[in-house]
């Protein structure tokens, strides 16, 4: 059965992927608190609203009314902690609480239960308004508990007079519109986040070749050399260029230079693998960052590169294939190394490799 429906959630966009939900939560973690901090204070400040309902009961609220301000826990969780799930639970419990509350508070004053139903509509706005940074699937069943608690609350007899009809006609249909506002709200967001998704990739992305491009390789670059330094490991970099990239253009066209260029990629991508990161960083240039590698095994991965791309042929229609290769220079880093340092060692690497015969791996 809950496999069913967590089928279903899946098939109505309700199950929102993991990278989703914390992206989400970053953006709406701030308005979040804030909102849980204004809640904190008015639940506190309301009690004016029960001094008019009933003043001599209105004495008894005072101590329940500062119970609201258990909200300003979830307002500094929200601001430390960086774990949606966990966050989102704790303030539904905290929400059931405070409605709790209002409903013992209700007890207390004249006529409370007929005058304060309307307050539980207060409750049917915080999911829609506060919990825009939790998971859809909590907010949906977040609004359903909260709207059933009061009722449930009163059927076991813990408070009297709760207008049981009034109440359900009030709160179901307005507890329908907070989840259908929850759910449309999520999928503009949804779509908006793909979006954002598809623009980053193309910014990142050189369209020739469908590699990284020079702009994230430099960002990677500089990300992945602080990183090592901090954990003393050491970042292999491989600079590789096309052995006499203009003659083939020039013999045989850049169609066929294009294709030589895309054919290279695809085994570059396919030999690193995980392993590292692979950029077209210039014309004919390619960049790989190899994370957690010392001088040996970047020298072995980078001769295994240039072999794979000597035994490559790109197939011409009317011609003998075209075999091509490739020179690498490499640098491996140490804990004094900086991007521009370690990007001119294997420059100069790459250089020696084309001065001393091509086709061949290099270093400083």
């Amino acid at each position: 059965m809950i496999a069913l429906l967590k089928k279903w959630w899946h098939s109505l966009g309700v199950m929102e992927p993991k990278a989703l939900v914390y992206k989400k939560f970053k953006d709406h973690r701030l308005f979040t608190a804030n909102v849980f901090l204004f809640g904190a204070f008015l639940g506190v400040i309301l009690w004016i609203w029960d001094y008019i309902t009933d003043p001599v009961g209105a004495q008894e609220t005072v101590l329940l009314r500062s119970f609201f301000l258990i909200l300003l826990v979830e307002y500094l969780m929200v601001r430390r902690w960086k774990n949606p799930y966990i966050l989102g639970w704790m303030a539904l419990a905290l929400v059931l609480l405070t409605l709790m509350d209002y409903l013992v508070i209700l007890t207390h004053l004249e006529g409370g239960m007929v005058y304060g139903i309307a307050g539980f509509m207060f409750y049917m706005l915080l999911p829609p308004i506060a919990f825009q940074a939790f998971p859809l699937w909590l907010n949906i069943l977040g609004i359903i508990i909260i709207a059933a608690f009061p009722q449930l609350f009163a059927e076991a007899g813990f408070v009297d007079g709760f207008q049981q009809a009034n109440y359900a006609v009030l709160i179901w249909p307005a507890a329908s519109i907070a989840i259908l506002i929850q759910y449309f709200y999520a999928r503009s967001y949804h779509h908006r986040y793909e979006m954002e998704k598809a623009l980053e990739h193309l910014s990142y992305t050189d369209m020739l070749s469908g590699l990284y491009n020079r702009r994230y390789f430099m960002e990677t670059f500089h990300n992945l050399l602080e990183h090592a330094k901090v954990s003393g490991s050491s970042l292999g970099l491989l600079i590789a260029d096309i052995d006499r990239f203009k003659l083939i253009n020039d013999r045989y066209g850049h169609p066929v230079g294009d294709e030589v260029i895309r054919s290279l990629s695809a085994l570059l991508a396919r030999e690193v693998g995980a392993a590292g990161i692979v950029a077209r960083i210039g014309g004919e240039e390619f960049g790989i960052l190899l994370p957690d590698t010392d001088m040996e095994a970047s020298s072995k991965i980078a001769e295994q590169l240039r072999l794979a791309t000597a035994q490559m042929r790109i197939d011409l229609q009317y011609e003998e294939p075209l075999a091509f290769t490739i020179s690498i220079g490499m640098a491996v880093s140490d804990n004094k190394s900086d991007v521009a340092a370690l990007f001119k060692k294997a420059d100069q690497a790459l250089y020696k490799a084309k001065q001393s015969g091509r086709n061949r791996v290099c270093s400083t």
